[in-house]
């Protein structure tokens, strides 16, 4: 099998002739810049920098070195910044990079995105610090701009990016994340603690809000999908929902609030494309996988197994039948207290649950972060290797 066909045999719930592997097929997926670099160095490997794909979470795709190395079976196509940023200057930025950058901005370096929010850059990546309707009313919200999803700078190119990506190569293509889903962004832009009491005394408001990010985020997926629906094999929708110990939400809220947005998105992204619907979403959410896979989702990512209640066995008996598994090779909130060969250990071990019947993808549970060390990363991906094959 090429990596094409590897990837819809797994994808399709059948045991392929090898397990996919992915590092650097979507944004949450990925080695972040710094460890990415410190394995280079130790490689001896010379390319230049990388681009930037996430200025929020300061990530890369790995060098064609090391995608060849891994058996990389993904490759990405991902929508741009839209043109009215460049514009705006240099201190806005969308979700999405707007340019191939590669310079590394200080701690304390604050940025506006599209909506308006302030990020500023901690020691690695950035977090919001000034959320853009924070203090907004109902009336307010009503007189909001939003950004245009159709502006023409956010696909310039794809079309003919993706199209050369399928006749040329064998490899499986990922629409990457290009936006908050409905939960996240609107505690993005009003505050996480804000929105959260929102959905218990302010729910029009809240219900208001979720309704107009949603026509956001399908008109960036209409835009986006015209041009590369046709070539896709992954389309990837991020929307965390999680905590370590707990979902953000009861059922329940989940139910009214955000299941509605959550199936409004997904039924659209069907009706655009055959590619099957990737949801991230970090921490515990095992209450809610039932209501993902109602909603339309296909694939989970990542499998965080040592949040609550996210036990790989148990997530594969309940759900490996309806759902496809991407991540959860090892955790990577742990792999500093590791050594090698407990890296070795710990993914064959996972291997062996995950890869039965197919509905598998590896990764680690998130993007390489800065504290794993270089050899360690490498381990990780050369056992991918080493126990891949059915």
């Amino acid at each position: 099998m090429n990596s094409r066909e590897r990837v819809i045999a797994t994808l399709n719930h059948k045991e392929p002739d090898k397990m996919p592997i992915d590092c650097g097929g979507t944004i949450v997926s990925t080695i972040s810049r710094t460890p990415h670099n410190a394995i280079k160095k130790l490689l001896g490997i010379n390319s230049p920098q990388e681009p930037i794909t996430n200025p929020i979470i300061d990530t890369v795709v790995p060098c064609p070195e090391l995608l060849e190395k891994w058996q990389v079976d993904f490759r990405r196509v991902a929508m741009k910044a839209p043109s009215s940023l460049d514009e705006a200057g240099d201190d806005s930025q969308s979700f999405q990079a707007t340019s191939a950058a590669t310079d590394e901005k200080p701690i304390g370096f604050e940025f506006a995105d599209e909506f308006g929010t302030i990020w500023r850059k901690a020691q690695y990546d950035f977090c919001p610090v000034d959320y853009v309707m924070k203090e907004f009313e109902l009336d307010d919200l009503k007189e909001y701009k939003w950004p245009d999803p159709y502006d023409s700078g956010r696909v310039e190119g794809l079309e003919e990016e993706a199209k050369a990506l399928y006749e040329n190569t064998d490899f499986a293509i990922t629409a990457d994340i290009m936006c908050g889903g409905p939960f996240e962004q609107a505690c993005w832009i009003r505050e996480y603690a804000t929105f959260l009491v929102d959905l218990y005394v302010n729910p029009k408001f809240a219900h208001t809000l979720l309704d107009m990010i949603t026509d956001y985020d399908i008109g960036l997926w209409d835009a986006y999908l015209d041009k590369v629906g046709l070539y896709v094999q992954v389309v990837a929708q991020g929307d965390d929902i999680g905590m370590q110990d707990r979902e953000y939400m009861s059922p329940e809220l989940y139910k009214e609030f955000i299941y509605p947005r959550h199936k409004r998105l997904y039924d659209f992204i069907h009706s655009k494309t055959k590619a099957k619907i990737f949801m991230h979403t970090c921490g515990s959410v095992r209450k809610l996988i039932p209501y993902f896979i109602e909603a339309g989702i296909d694939i989970l990512n990542p499998i965080q197994y040592v949040a609550k209640d996210m036990g790989l066995e148990g997530l594969k008996k309940d759900f490996g039948s309806e759902l496809c598994f991407w991540g959860g090779g090892i955790s990577t909130q742990i792999i500093p207290e590791y050594s090698l060969q407990d890296i070795e250990d710990v993914i064959k071990k996972n291997l062996d649950i995950l890869m039965p019947g197919g509905g598998y993808v590896f990764s680690p549970t998130h993007n390489i972060q800065f504290e794993c060390p270089p050899e360690a990363t490498i381990k990780i991906y050369d056992s991918a290797v080493k126990y891949r094959n059915y």
